[in-house]
Protein backbone atom coordinates (compact mmCIF):
# COMPACT_ATOMS: atom_id res chain seq x y z
CA UNK A 1 0.00 0.00 0.00
CA UNK A 2 1.21 3.56 -0.81
CA UNK A 3 0.61 4.54 2.67
CA UNK A 4 2.59 1.97 4.37
CA UNK A 5 6.01 3.38 6.03
CA UNK A 6 8.91 0.90 4.65
CA UNK A 7 10.19 -1.11 7.49
CA UNK A 8 13.42 -2.31 7.67
CA UNK A 9 15.21 -4.54 10.22
CA UNK A 10 18.59 -3.76 11.10
CA UNK A 11 20.96 -6.21 13.55
CA UNK A 12 20.93 -4.98 17.41
CA UNK A 13 18.45 -2.29 16.26
CA UNK A 14 15.29 -3.51 15.51
CA UNK A 15 12.85 -2.40 13.44
CA UNK A 16 13.04 1.52 12.35
CA UNK A 17 10.99 3.14 9.46
CA UNK A 18 12.06 6.34 7.44
CA UNK A 19 9.66 8.09 9.02
CA UNK A 20 11.19 7.82 12.65
CA UNK A 21 13.13 11.00 14.16
CA UNK A 22 16.07 10.17 15.61
CA UNK A 23 16.30 12.96 18.97
CA UNK A 24 19.21 13.45 20.79
CA UNK A 25 19.52 11.65 24.33
CA UNK A 26 20.83 8.21 25.75
CA UNK A 27 20.80 4.86 23.72
CA UNK A 28 18.62 2.25 24.77
CA UNK A 29 20.76 -0.16 27.03
CA UNK A 30 19.29 -3.12 25.04
CA UNK A 31 18.83 -2.35 21.53
CA UNK A 32 21.80 0.21 21.54
CA UNK A 33 21.73 3.16 18.96
CA UNK A 34 20.14 3.32 15.30
CA UNK A 35 23.01 3.12 12.94
CA UNK A 36 24.24 5.72 10.96
CA UNK A 37 22.08 7.81 7.97
CA UNK A 38 25.51 9.57 6.97
CA UNK A 39 29.30 10.37 7.73
CA UNK A 40 30.37 14.10 8.02
CA UNK A 41 32.64 16.47 7.68
CA UNK A 42 32.87 18.78 10.78
CA UNK A 43 35.50 21.14 11.94
CA UNK A 44 36.09 20.89 15.91
CA UNK A 45 39.33 21.09 18.50
CA UNK A 46 41.28 17.34 18.68
CA UNK A 47 42.99 17.32 21.49
CA UNK A 48 46.39 15.65 20.86
CA UNK A 49 47.90 15.20 24.84
CA UNK A 50 46.37 15.94 28.03
CA UNK A 51 47.08 15.75 31.86
CA UNK A 52 45.85 16.99 35.05
CA UNK A 53 47.34 18.75 38.15
CA UNK A 54 45.38 18.43 41.42
CA UNK A 55 46.46 20.03 44.65
CA UNK A 56 44.89 21.24 48.05
CA UNK A 57 46.56 24.21 49.59
CA UNK A 58 45.79 25.91 52.69
CA UNK A 59 45.15 29.56 53.15
CA UNK A 60 45.41 31.11 56.75
CA UNK A 61 43.35 34.30 58.19
CA UNK A 62 43.58 35.97 60.89
CA UNK A 63 40.22 37.74 61.29
CA UNK A 64 41.21 40.19 63.81
CA UNK A 65 42.97 42.00 60.92
CA UNK A 66 40.31 41.34 57.95
CA UNK A 67 38.16 44.66 58.21
CA UNK A 68 35.94 45.91 59.84
CA UNK A 69 37.36 43.07 62.13
CA UNK A 70 35.79 40.05 64.08
CA UNK A 71 34.89 40.34 67.20
CA UNK A 72 34.86 37.31 69.38
CA UNK A 73 33.91 34.63 69.83
CA UNK A 74 33.99 33.02 67.12
CA UNK A 75 32.15 29.82 65.66
CA UNK A 76 30.65 27.95 62.60
CA UNK A 77 33.52 28.83 59.77
CA UNK A 78 32.60 27.07 56.58
CA UNK A 79 33.83 27.50 52.90
CA UNK A 80 31.26 29.40 50.89
CA UNK A 81 32.90 29.49 47.72
CA UNK A 82 36.42 29.48 45.35
CA UNK A 83 36.41 31.96 42.30
CA UNK A 84 38.75 32.40 39.64
CA UNK A 85 39.95 36.22 38.75
CA UNK A 86 38.62 37.76 35.70
CA UNK A 87 40.90 38.41 33.26
CA UNK A 88 43.68 36.81 35.26
CA UNK A 89 44.21 33.30 33.59
CA UNK A 90 47.06 32.43 30.69
CA UNK A 91 48.34 29.16 29.42
CA UNK A 92 51.61 29.53 27.48
CA UNK A 93 53.91 26.71 25.98
CA UNK A 94 57.64 27.18 27.28
CA UNK A 95 60.67 25.79 26.03
CA UNK A 96 61.55 22.58 26.68
CA UNK A 97 58.54 20.69 25.90
CA UNK A 98 56.48 22.79 29.22
CA UNK A 99 53.18 24.35 29.32
CA UNK A 100 52.08 26.75 31.98
CA UNK A 101 49.24 28.02 33.69
CA UNK A 102 48.54 31.03 34.96
CA UNK A 103 45.88 32.45 37.18
CA UNK A 104 44.09 34.04 40.55
CA UNK A 105 41.51 33.34 42.76
CA UNK A 106 39.72 34.48 45.29
CA UNK A 107 37.65 32.56 48.43
CA UNK A 108 34.70 33.44 50.54
CA UNK A 109 34.04 32.13 53.84
CA UNK A 110 31.21 32.22 56.01
CA UNK A 111 31.99 32.83 59.95
CA UNK A 112 29.73 33.80 63.15
CA UNK A 113 30.96 36.30 65.78
CA UNK A 114 29.62 38.57 68.61
CA UNK A 115 27.93 40.82 66.15
CA UNK A 116 26.20 37.95 63.68
CA UNK A 117 27.03 36.03 60.60
CA UNK A 118 29.04 37.52 58.40
CA UNK A 119 31.39 36.65 55.38
CA UNK A 120 34.99 37.53 53.98
CA UNK A 121 36.11 37.06 50.82
CA UNK A 122 40.07 37.69 50.51
CA UNK A 123 42.16 39.36 48.31
CA UNK A 124 43.56 37.90 45.11
CA UNK A 125 45.82 34.83 45.38
CA UNK A 126 47.94 34.00 42.37
CA UNK A 127 49.08 30.99 41.16
CA UNK A 128 51.74 29.09 38.64
CA UNK A 129 51.81 25.62 37.47
CA UNK A 130 54.08 24.38 34.85
CA UNK A 131 53.86 21.03 33.96
CA UNK A 132 55.69 18.57 31.14
CA UNK A 133 53.85 17.79 28.12
CA UNK A 134 55.67 15.70 25.45
CA UNK A 135 54.17 17.65 22.12
CA UNK A 136 54.52 20.89 23.31
CA UNK A 137 55.70 22.83 20.79
CA UNK A 138 54.94 21.02 17.63
CA UNK A 139 53.84 23.32 14.82
CA UNK A 140 50.07 23.59 14.73
CA UNK A 141 49.13 22.71 18.25
CA UNK A 142 47.66 25.37 20.96
CA UNK A 143 48.00 24.76 24.74
CA UNK A 144 44.25 25.21 26.71
CA UNK A 145 44.49 25.31 30.56
CA UNK A 146 40.96 24.76 32.20
CA UNK A 147 40.87 25.85 35.90
CA UNK A 148 38.56 23.92 38.33
CA UNK A 149 38.49 25.29 42.08
CA UNK A 150 36.71 24.15 44.89
CA UNK A 151 36.41 25.81 48.87
CA UNK A 152 36.75 22.01 50.28
CA UNK A 153 36.92 22.70 54.04
CA UNK A 154 37.31 25.97 56.52
CA UNK A 155 37.97 25.90 60.41
CA UNK A 156 39.43 27.28 63.88
CA UNK A 157 43.05 26.89 64.38
CA UNK A 158 42.83 29.74 67.08
CA UNK A 159 40.66 31.90 68.86
CA UNK A 160 40.11 33.71 65.29
CA UNK A 161 42.65 32.38 62.96
CA UNK A 162 40.68 30.08 60.35
CA UNK A 163 42.89 27.76 58.00
CA UNK A 164 41.05 27.01 54.51
CA UNK A 165 41.55 24.34 52.36
CA UNK A 166 41.43 25.23 48.88
CA UNK A 167 41.32 22.02 45.81
CA UNK A 168 42.84 23.01 42.52
CA UNK A 169 42.86 20.85 39.31
CA UNK A 170 44.60 22.26 36.36
CA UNK A 171 43.53 20.58 32.95
CA UNK A 172 46.36 20.90 30.70
CA UNK A 173 45.93 19.93 26.86
CA UNK A 174 47.31 20.64 23.64
CA UNK A 175 44.42 20.46 20.55
CA UNK A 176 44.22 21.79 16.88
CA UNK A 177 41.50 22.89 15.16
CA UNK A 178 40.40 20.40 12.61
CA UNK A 179 38.36 18.28 10.15
CA UNK A 180 36.97 15.23 10.71
CA UNK A 181 34.91 12.63 9.20
CA UNK A 182 32.34 11.18 11.83
CA UNK A 183 29.07 8.88 12.11
CA UNK A 184 26.34 11.38 11.99
CA UNK A 185 22.73 11.33 11.97
CA UNK A 186 22.17 14.47 9.77
CA UNK A 187 21.21 17.92 11.00
CA UNK A 188 19.83 18.95 14.87
CA UNK A 189 15.89 18.28 14.91
CA UNK A 190 14.22 22.02 15.16
CA UNK A 191 13.60 22.56 18.90
CA UNK A 192 10.86 23.31 21.13
CA UNK A 193 9.89 26.81 21.79
CA UNK A 194 10.53 28.42 24.56
CA UNK A 195 9.03 29.35 27.30
CA UNK A 196 9.01 33.25 27.92
CA UNK A 197 9.47 34.61 31.38
CA UNK A 198 7.32 37.06 32.96
CA UNK A 199 4.02 35.97 30.53
CA UNK A 200 0.77 35.14 32.78
CA UNK A 201 -0.21 31.92 33.44
CA UNK A 202 -2.96 30.09 30.81
CA UNK A 203 -6.58 30.70 31.81
CA UNK A 204 -8.02 27.37 32.16
CA UNK A 205 -11.41 28.12 34.09
CA UNK A 206 -13.96 25.08 35.30
CA UNK A 207 -16.75 24.18 32.89
CA UNK A 208 -19.01 25.27 33.50
CA UNK A 209 -18.69 28.41 35.02
CA UNK A 210 -22.38 27.77 37.31
CA UNK A 211 -22.86 26.54 40.51
CA UNK A 212 -23.65 22.64 40.70
CA UNK A 213 -27.25 21.59 40.21
CA UNK A 214 -27.39 19.97 42.97
CA UNK A 215 -26.19 20.55 46.74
Amino acid sequence: MADEMETRCYPNHGPQTRQEQIVPGPCDPVVGCPPPTEIACIKVDKVYESCKHTQVNVETVDLLTIIPPAVPPITDVECVSADLVPGSQTCQILPGGRVRASFSYTYTIRFTDATGTRTFTSAPIAVEKTVVMARAGEPGLSPQCEVFLECVEAFLIDETVVQVCIGKMVLFKLFAHVQLMVPSYGFCPQPEECRVAGECPTFEPTWPPYPPQTA
